[in-house]
Order: structure tokens, then sequence, then C-alpha cells
């Protein structure tokens, strides 16, 4: 079944896709997703309970944002990881002070990406702290506090796509920075 059938099953709430999408197809991503932000026991099916009625909220408004310019599996990978991030800082309250978000979020970057897996979350917070161009900077610093690229671009005054290009650019150098720190 195509991206674009098993989507227009899911807009008409076809029970079957629905379940096939969120309890077979996606569940593995689900449970790597979630055992990699919580890191803790939590009630996985729950979780995925809660994404499934964020994405059919307002009749699925977010899912008719899917454009089909990648796959649909792609999309709601990165759709999930926003959403269960945010579930996170729910449910832990929030935290008032930016540092120490953007340092829980440095760690998690660091679990997640196999380049930043060997170093402390203080190194890769002060390799991003000397990045010299302030863009890249304050691009990366807002993806790992979780905002949004549409949030980074509109507080930089920039569009969604140099926003992605700003934090590639800012990982590239952080990972430079971070090999020369290592010699």
């Amino acid at each position: 079944m195509s991206d674009r059938q098993l989507v227009d099953l899911l807009l008409a709430n076809d029970e079957d896709a629905i379940e096939y999408v969120f309890f077979h197809r996606c569940n593995d991503m689900f449970a790597h997703v979630i055992n990699g932000i919580f890191h803790e026991q939590v009630k996985k099916e729950e979780l995925v309970t809660d994404f499934y009625l964020y994405l059919r909220a307002d009749d699925w408004r977010r899912l008719r944002q899917f454009a089909f310019r990648s796959e649909l599996n792609t999309w709601l990978t990165v759709i999930a990881i926003r959403f269960f991030n945010e579930k996170k800082r729910t449910l832990q309250g929030g935290i008032a002070d930016e540092k120490v978000q953007t340092l829980e979020a440095v760690e998690q970057i660091a679990d997640d990406y196999d380049l930043f897996s060997e170093l402390s979350r203080v190194e890769l917070y002060k390799a991003v702290e000397s990045l010299p161009k302030p863009r890249e900077r304050m691009a990366l610093l807002g993806e790992l506090a979780g905002k949004r690229a549409e949030a980074i671009a509109s507080e930089l005054g920039l569009t969604v796509s140099a926003v992605y290009k700003l934090i590639k650019k800012a990982k590239v150098a952080v990972a430079k920075i971070m090999k020369g720190n290592e010699q």
C-alpha cells in the first residue's frame, strides 16, 4: 500500500489503517524514540495513543501537513520525536532555566548522534557556544532546546529551509571543534 493510500485511509478514520500504522508499521520506531527520550519505564502504549490523538486532533490537521516529499515513516518519526520531547517536558513540569534545558537537550543529542556519543554534555555545550557564527549557534541551540524549525526561523527572520541549513552547518562545525579538542 502506498503512503498516499495509507494517508487517505487515515484521513477517512479507517480503524484498520489506524491500528496498522500506530501499532504495527511504526511500532518499532515509536518504541525506539520513546526509549531514547524517556530513558525509563513508561507506558509506551499510552504515549503512542497520545501521539495518535495529537495527530488526529482538528480532523487530522497535522497529518494533512504531510506533503509527500519524504516517506510517511520518515515524517512520522520527525513528528514523533518532537511530540515525545514536548510530552517529556510537560510531564516534568517544564524547566524554566534555559541553560539547564539546553544542557538536557545537548545530552539527548549526544545520546542520539554517534558523533557526539563520547562527549560530555558540558564539552558539547562549550563547543556549541564557541561557534563563531551567531546565527548557526542560535539555530543549533534552538534545536537542542527542542524548538521547532518554524519557531527558530521566526526568531531569526529566516526561512525554515535556511534554518535547517544553519543547523546542519553548525553540527559539522561542532564536530570539527570537538575533534580538535580530542587531539
